[in-house]
């Protein structure tokens, strides 16, 4: 019998971390440059640097949760003593520094890694709790799919109301207005968290005979060293797929995200309509997941990450061709909707076809590092995510930009491009990636059946 109460439970966890999340997702690269004074370049590299962090981080803390023994579990403690601190450190980040460039540019990217690092600690337990919910492929598929919804709601409330409360609590300054508004989402985000790290339920796959502590080690991992469970990982060809499918497709999805800001500003020439598309693509999470999900079912996680890749892309294509700075608004909204819908098909599958490669790579070879190895997903998203802020940072240099001036039309047909052409290539190559994913839901009904039957020989033994 599915537990709905669990489902919502776990959902609403996302939906304060994407407050977090989609706040620096959204605004970061523009609070760098056009509240702090950064240079594109400048902002860019301070993403760049804290995602070499992430690389030494989220490995390191798939190890700790594998290695995690608690009355709570192994991932639930990390949620409900990790989210305040989270939560302070992404207040601090916002809270801007009166002075000379070199201290903004050393301020900003050492309050950028401690917001880093205490994300890390609560998001890798997060995402990888899914593949504690459930052992079955189709429930993790409509647990993703409340989840997406959760994903969903917060980012509509940061795209929607995210700008009018940085002016609202600004009052024409932009910098207490951010500080303020991260102030209240940051508060939200605790509150979501233990919501989750104290009202789910960490389940096992015990067979007869193991103790609570060989289910725990067999489960995340915690029996390999770093290096085998990286080898492990490495060899699973199903796990290094995904991983570089995420990678492809969050690079070019956070290019669209900031680049959208810059657009409304300088191209469009109204900011406060960006939040009307950006709103549109999160409406689109709230109602898209249900139908990729009920696609899952029947035709499998690899055929909806596909179809939302080609989706997201000719959507945005369409776009370029109507002209987009003559678009009337609602046709613009229209378009980042049919957007959003196919990018809602990448974000609620992407880590639950991730718990299916760790169980397809435990199936061939008989281990299971399941944390690192969705501390290796994290990583490749988040790092994918500052390389595409990086990326934009710099090219918004090359053509030109200059913060709060106006745009000539070379550095406006340069933001097009951006928010265009790099996304739609980026998610065309991730569908070519994952198409050649194996597990289909057949085979991870059988492969799930034949683990359970090994475990409950070895157990007899």
């Amino acid at each position: 019998m599915p537990d709905y109460g669990q489902r919502v439970r776990y959902g609403v966890g996302i939906g304060g971390l994407w407050l977090v999340f989609m706040t620096t997702a959204f605004y970061l690269l523009y609070y760098y440059t056009d509240v702090l004074g950064l240079s594109g370049r400048t902002a860019g590299t301070i993403l760049l640097i804290a995602t070499l962090w992430d690389a030494v981080t989220d490995p390191l803390m798939g190890l700790l949760i594998s290695r995690t023994k608690s009355r709570w579990g192994a991932y639930r403690p990390y949620l409900i003593f990790g989210a305040a601190p989270m939560a302070a450190s992404f207040i601090l980040v916002f809270s801007g520094l009166e002075a000379g460039n070199g201290q903004i540019f050393l301020f900003a990217l050492l309050s950028q890694i401690l917001f880093r690092t205490l994300f890390t600690i609560v998001y890798i337990p997060y995402t990888a709790l899914i593949a504690r919910l459930s052992p079955d492929a189709n429930e993790r598929a409509s647990i993703a799919s409340v989840k997406a919804f959760f994903t969903s709601l917060g980012a509509l409330t940061v795209s929607f109301y995210g700008l009018p409360l940085v002016a609202r609590f600004g009052a024409g300054n932009d910098s207490t207005g951010f500080l303020l508004t991260a102030s209240l989402f940051g508060a939200i985000s605790v509150l979501t968290l233990m919501t989750t790290g104290l009202g789910v339920r960490e389940t096992t796959t015990a067979a007869r005979g193991q103790s609570a502590t060989d289910v725990e080690m067999n489960n995340t991992g915690g029996d390999l060293s770093l290096a085998q469970s990286l080898h492990a990982l490495i060899s699973n060809r199903a796990f290094m797929l995904v991983f570089f499918g995420v990678i492809l497709f969050t690079g070019c999805y956070t290019v669209f995200n900031k680049a959208t800001v810059y657009f409304f500003q300088y191209d469009y020439g109204d900011r406060d309509a960006a939040r009307y598309a950006l709103a549109a693509v999160s409406i689109a999470g709230l109602i898209s997941p249900f139908f990729w999900a009920w696609v899952t079912h029947y035709r499998g996680k690899r055929f909806v990450w596909i179809s939302g890749c080609i989706l997201a892309a000719v959507s945005l294509l369409l776009l370029y061709a109507l002209n987009m700075p003559e678009l009337p608004l609602p046709v613009i909204t229209g378009c980042y909707f049919a957007t959003g819908c196919g990018i809602q098909a990448f974000l609620m599958t992407f880590y639950t076809i991730t718990a299916d490669a760790i169980d397809y790579g435990e199936w061939q070879r008989g281990t299971r590092p399941e944390a690192i190895g969705f501390g290796l997903l994290s990583f490749a998203n988040k790092a994918s995510l500052a390389i595409g802020g990086f990326v934009l940072g710099w090219f918004l240099d090359e053509i030109g930009y200059v913060a709060g001036r106006e745009q000539p039309a070379a550095v406006l047909e340069g933001i097009r491009g951006l928010l265009i052409f790099g996304p739609v290539a980026g998610f065309l190559a991730s569908a070519a990636v994952i198409s050649r994913f194996p597990v289909t839901n057949a085979l991870h009904a059988t492969l799930v059946s034949e683990l359970r039957k090994k475990k409950l020989t070895s157990a007899s033994l």
